[in-house]
């Protein structure tokens, strides 16, 4: 499903091929590590990186989490294996993301680990 949805955010002009090409990367790294068992595990979160990733090379910012969900977050027992994931990912695009991108990332990658 993921790979229909890039496709169309590729063809709206959404999103460029460049863009589809690092969300691709990034779910076949998750399906190697057996990170997600299925695609559509991941379907929401690569969805929003396709989308941060546009919205880098934009330069447009988004609005930051809540406290209470930050603190949320960094409470969580996933939360440095969220980073350390991350940062792996984050390889991938070559570029850095804003901060407040980033903890929805790891919002989105706790999510992925607790499906384990």
């Amino acid at each position: 499903m993921i790979k229909e949805k890039l496709e169309i955010l590729v063809t709206s002009e959404i999103i460029d091929e460049e863009t589809q090409h690092y969300i691709l990367k990034v779910l076949e790294y998750l399906l190697e590590k057996k990170i997600i068992q299925e695609v559509s595990e991941a379907d929401v979160f690569l969805t929003h990186l396709a989308m941060a990733d546009t919205r880098r090379k934009k330069q447009e910012t988004v609005a930051s989490l809540d406290d209470f969900i930050l603190t949320e977050i960094n409470a969580d027992p996933k939360y440095l294996h969220s980073k350390e994931l991350w940062q792996d990912l984050q390889n991938m695009a070559e570029k850095q993301f804003e901060d407040a991108e980033l903890d929805y990332f790891y919002l989105h990658i706790i999510n992925l680990l607790k499906e384990d």
